[in-house]
């Protein structure tokens, strides 16, 4: 009897041991990816087609749309068990902050805070004083960046079609006080300049490629139904540029948004945020992916995907490492940034790149020999 019982315990332990280890290996895994916006709808769409197995929720967050969750599984893994993938997509600088510093961000499934996993950001993270060496680095594409124009509702600004690197300087640091006629538009008025926060990598990158360091002035408008793009605002306006008191906008659509109500605007955007608007050229060079390949269009610097190196807080696990792994093939995906519409004339490929620089707003050298 004693035997029997014995070995009866036995079954029943190896059976309880291999659930325990199934539900283990059957472990759901979240990854957060917070940083730039620049190439969110390339995420948006590469994400939906590594969740194989089948998504079961998508999130978005109603007061941002760059806070969204995705639920699902991935065929082949199911050790896995179910994946989240959140975007918290508030800021390139930001979000390289908040992973330099394991610093909670939104996500969009719970209305809760979680820290980041992988930080998304075309801005190194040595040009905003943030030590690389604890970051494990990948390039996966290249961001253009632009400078853009509402001819609609600036007609003096028809004739303004390139900048020189001075005039962008000027343009950054005294806009309001110089007229269009300065920078090749037709009037006497004052050209105003919008331009992004300094949580966005256009303003890094801007700044450092026009070689502008000193105190930016940014404009906004102080008509009440603009109310959400920064305080303060006045309800009796009919819609005056004031200086933004945020010192930037927090997205490329507010930029826009911004040029159709300011007469003789400029605003600063990445390259997928142009939309209707019209691109102007810089240093006599007008954009084109084509340009930024050859390196005559010189405004663009690398987007990165970096998270935490073995032995620092917040290395990401195993399961982890599989999704952003799985994530990081299909944006790399050749076929995709050859064709993807998300990605063709928003972007250039790392692989079609004829010149490369070592730092943001750097020297251009070429890689043709």
């Amino acid at each position: 009897m004693k035997t029997f019982s014995l070995k009866k315990h036995i079954a029943v332990g190896v059976t309880l041991g291999g659930l325990l280890l199934q539900t283990s290996l059957r472990a759901d895994t979240e990854v957060l990816f917070v940083g730039g916006n620049a190439s969110q709808n390339v995420l948006y769409d590469r994400v939906t087609n590594i969740l194989t197995g089948g998504i079961s929720k998508v999130v978005i967050s109603p007061t941002n749309a760059t806070v969204r969750t995705y639920v699902g599984t991935i065929t082949g893994q199911s050790g896995l068990g179910n994946v989240t993938i959140d975007f918290s997509l508030l800021g390139a600088v930001g979000g390289f902050q908040d992973l330099a510093n394991q610093l909670n961000e939104p996500t969009a499934l719970t209305n809760t805070t979680i820290t980041p996993t992988v930080a998304v950001s075309s801005t190194a993270p040595e040009a905003v004083g943030i030590d690389p060496t604890p970051f494990t680095q990948t390039r996966t594409l290249v961001v253009p960046f632009v400078f853009i124009k509402n001819t609609n509702k600036s007609p003096a600004l028809v004739t303004l079609t390139n900048l020189t690197q001075q005039q962008a300087y000027y343009l950054e640091g005294a806009a309001g006080t110089l007229p269009t006629t300065y920078f090749g538009g037709t009037s006497s008025s004052p050209l105003y300049f919008v331009a992004r926060n300094t949580a966005a990598a256009v303003r890094t990158e801007i700044d450092a490629n026009i070689y502008f360091s000193g105190t930016i002035s940014t404009w906004t408008t102080n008509k009440s139904s603009y109310a959400s793009l920064g305080a303060p605002y006045s309800t009796t306006s009919i819609g005056l540029p004031v200086p933004d008191p945020g010192l930037g906008q927090s997205s490329g659509s507010n930029v826009r948004t911004l040029l159709g109500v300011i007469t003789n605007a400029i605003g600063t955007v990445a390259a997928q945020d142009i939309s209707t608007l019209t691109p102007i050229a810089y240093n006599g060079v007008p954009f084109s992916i084509t340009n930024v390949e050859t390196g005559s269009y010189p405004i663009w610097s690398y987007e990165r995907w970096a998270y935490k190196k073995t032995g620092q807080t917040g290395t990401p696990t195993t399961s982890q490492l599989t999704v952003i792994n799985a994530l990081l093939s299909a944006v790399t995906n050749a076929t995709f940034q050859s064709t993807g519409t998300v990605f063709v004339g928003n972007f250039a490929r790392l692989a079609n790149l004829e010149v490369d620089r070592s730092s943001d707003g750097g020297p251009i050298t070429s890689t043709i020999y």
